[in-house]
């Protein structure tokens, strides 16, 4: 597809303030890049509620806000004829989940993903699970969206790399485990050839952080302080290519190639239901989490 110019974010969670306070400090960073080029921009998980979560038992509000939010993303998408992606609790159907949507460069949507894998502290407030990996043509390329804790499962990476996924969005809350969870984000772009950027809000930047790996999984950038941006270039669709056969006289697509070996009908196990845990006790150690 080309070259295409990824607009990076790192808030900080320790800074408090009101929803419209972290919008702005959203705005304000998005604008930064968008003044620099970019052609997307995305926003990490739960910011903007880290001090709200109980508007989510308001119903009314809780959707007032949801539509305050869309629309201001959506003036600046327009304003700057970029892809904005924002990131929210949305109520639909009488249950509320945790979602990323594209605005286009004129400010419509067109498409969601709302996050599939579960951990325990969402499940207790009542949120509800996805239940796709879709992957979105846009002008820049092919886009797919995976959140916080979907990239402990590396079929959520799989599923986007197989419906064609050349860059995965990974806006996420935070992390506690290093070096792993870089291990795994470098894991999941060169497993599927893709380039996967993170956008985070968490406090401890020695553990996750908004970056970029790309499809060799070669950690490309890293925001290394908080309240910051940075704009980068990524090629969509070049080829990997490598000698994969062993045969130097050869070389091949290594996403192709890949493709073409695999064998899905020996995978089976994936689509069994796990051990059904009669209680969270079974899981935690000491106290629960509250």
């Amino acid at each position: 597809m080309g070259k295409a110019k990824i607009g990076l974010i790192q808030v900080d969670l320790r800074s408090g303030g009101t929803m419209r306070e972290k919008w702005d400090k959203l705005i304000e960073l998005a604008k930064h890049c968008l003044d620099h080029g970019a052609d997307l921009v995305f926003f990490p998980e739960c910011y903007q509620h880290t001090q709200d979560y109980g508007i989510i038992n308001c119903k009314d509000e809780f959707c007032e806000k949801y539509n305050e939010w869309k629309y201001i993303c959506s003036q600046l998408a327009k304003e700057y004829n970029a892809y904005i992606v924002p990131w929210d609790y949305k109520i639909e159907d009488d249950k509320i989940y945790n979602t990323s949507y594209i605005l286009d460069r004129n400010g419509i949507e067109v498409g969601e993903f709302k996050k599939v894998h579960l951990p325990y502290g969402e499940v207790m407030m009542g949120i509800s699970s996805g239940d796709d990996f879709p992957a979105f043509n846009l002008d820049i390329g092919k886009v797919g969206i995976m959140i916080c804790f979907d990239n402990y499962y590396p079929e959520s990476a799989r599923i986007l790399g197989l419906r064609g996924a050349e860059l995965v969005l990974y806006p996420l809350y935070g992390d506690t485990l290093f070096p792993q969870w870089e291990l795994k984000m470098r894991a999941r772009a060169v497993d599927n050839t893709m380039y996967v950027a993170s956008c985070q809000i968490g406090s401890m930047l020695d553990i996750a952080y908004t970056g970029i790996v790309n499809p060799n999984g070669d950690v490309i950038t890293r925001l290394d302080a908080f309240n910051t941006w940075q704009v980068v270039e990524i090629e969509m669709g070049k080829e990997i290519v490598t000698h994969t056969t062993g045969d130097r006289n050869y070389s091949e697509n290594i996403r192709k190639y890949l493709e073409k070996c695999r064998e899905p009908s020996v995978y089976k196990a994936l689509l069994q239901e796990t051990r059904d845990l009669s209680s969270w006790d079974e899981i935690f150690y000491g106290k629960r989490p509250k």
